[in-house]
């Protein structure tokens, strides 16, 4: 039975109604770029489960296609591997296809076997067989590395489970192989889908298709330079890798990326916010490289619960186990549930006739690899479905129309004094959810 939070769902419609217009969506704007990961290699958010607010994001590790931790070794060379023998069947190395091919920071290492393996900043990749739960090692370094921050209380402990002595977990770190100027970063944007440049406070970086030296080429209103914001490079610096400096027409320099002058949008307010898409066709987010995603899913914008994943305009959106949660979970990114939750929960926030009438999942396509924050899990009726960050993702029937959101906020219950496969789900939902008061399944909108 699925029953609505009747206040969460009219502060949804009241806000949506509310706005200037429809969603606003946006093309893509990295087609050039190569992509963040190889096929069946997957970008996972290390975090620390808070009791008191939303969980706490580390940092971000690559991953197996499962979600798996990735280790690499101290005792190999860049682009050499030295596990062979008992160490490649304790630590089986991460394969790549016959016909894979190094690009960005991405290579290839010839095993002695004649199989390929890969290699993320010319160390080659292994998992490790002695990991049960996929990425439960990371997730327990993360935890050693924060157990003296006041911050980092929280009802979750580190296991003994770490890496062994000369093996570390492989952080996905774009930055590592670039050379930036001082004052610009390089990030994982979720709102653009994409590894992006920003400021040194995190906001968005632009690239505008245009001559910023010439009079006339930038904006027809005068308004210009206060929506778009020149990133200024100092009196005495140099070019910088790919990073080269442009003369602008009042004599000021500015900094430029493969050519291309940078910018900040005055209507970026935060850090991760990308609300410079599609105000501008000559400007874009200044991408490095672009994060795969299922075909037609797409990034828009809900007022009200800003960036929302979609379906050909259609509002996804993710089942989690009850929590005991301090907070609204209705505000802007004010909901946030661990990784592990949505692993161990995999297709089975939805799976009766009764709940599958509401809820859709978004099947994944035959031959369909996971990459990237995206993943296929298989349920329990053997089809396929994609997850993001760990969580299914579904489609609601009650949305008839593109950008509507119905789903968000409702609850669907499990009665524990029903049959006995009720009380085994209720004991499942109760298990992930630490929640003592109830169990069920709470419907939010998927967030980038």
């Amino acid at each position: 039975m699925t029953i609505p939070n009747i206040i969460g769902r009219w502060m949804a419609t009241a806000v949506f109604m509310v706005g200037s217009g429809p969603p606003v969506t946006w093309a893509a704007e990295s087609s050039g770029a190569p992509t963040t990961t190889p096929p069946g290699v997957t970008l996972v958010e290390v975090v620390r489960e808070l009791s008191t607010s939303s969980d706490q994001v580390l940092w971000i590790r690559v991953g197996g296609e499962d979600g798996s931790t990735l280790l690499l070794s101290q005792r190999d060379s860049p682009g050499v591997s030295r596990c062979l023998d008992a160490c490649a069947v304790e630590f089986p190395p991460l394969l790549a296809s016959s016909d894979a091919e190094p690009f960005d920071d991405w290579s290839l290492v010839q095993r002695s076997d004649g199989r390929k393996q890969w290699a993320y900043l010319s160390h080659p990749l292994y998992s490790w067989t002695a990991e049960q739960e996929p990425g439960e090692v990371a997730t327990n370094v993360g935890l050693s590395e924060t157990a003296g921050l006041k911050t980092a209380e929280g009802r979750v402990r580190v296991s003994s489970l770490l890496p062994p002595a000369g093996w570390e977990v492989a952080r996905f770190d774009p930055a590592a192989s670039m050379a930036v100027p001082v004052g610009v970063e390089v990030a994982a944007l979720a709102a653009a889908q994409a590894v992006v440049l920003t400021d040194f406070e995190g906001h968005t970086l632009y690239a505008f298709d245009g001559d910023a030296t010439k009079d006339g080429q930038l904006c027809s209103e005068a308004s210009c330079e206060t929506r778009w914001v020149p990133i200024t490079a100092p009196a005495l610096a140099r070019d910088v890798g790919r990073f080269t400096i442009v003369s602008r027409s009042d004599g000021s320099r500015q900094w430029a990326h493969r050519a291309k002058p940078l910018y900040r949008f005055q209507g970026d307010l935060l850090p991760g916010d990308a609300n410079g898409r599609g105000v501008d066709e000559r400007w874009s987010v200044a991408v490095l490289t672009k994060n795969f995603r299922p075909a037609e899913v797409d990034v828009r914008r809900l007022a009200g619960y800003g960036d929302t994943l979609a379906l050909g305009g259609r509002t996804l959106y993710v089942g989690s186990a009850f929590e005991k949660y301090w907070g609204g979970r209705n505000l802007r990114d004010s909901f946030k549930v661990a990784y592990s939750h949505g692993k161990r929960l995999g297709g089975n926030a939805c799976v009766d006739p009764e709940c599958l009438q509401s809820w859709r999942p978004l099947q994944a396509e035959t031959g369909a690899q996971s990459r990237g924050f995206w993943e296929v899990i298989t349920r329990g009726d053997g089809t396929r479905q994609w997850a993001y960050k760990g969580f299914a993702l579904y489609t609601y029937a009650g949305d008839v129309a593109p950008g509507q959101n119905r789903g968000q906020a409702t609850y669907t219950f499990v009665d524990p004094e029903g049959r006995s496969v009720s009380r085994e789900r209720a004991a499942m939902l109760a298990n992930i959810g630490n929640a003592g008061g109830g169990a069920g399944v709470y419907w939010n909108i998927a967030k980038p």
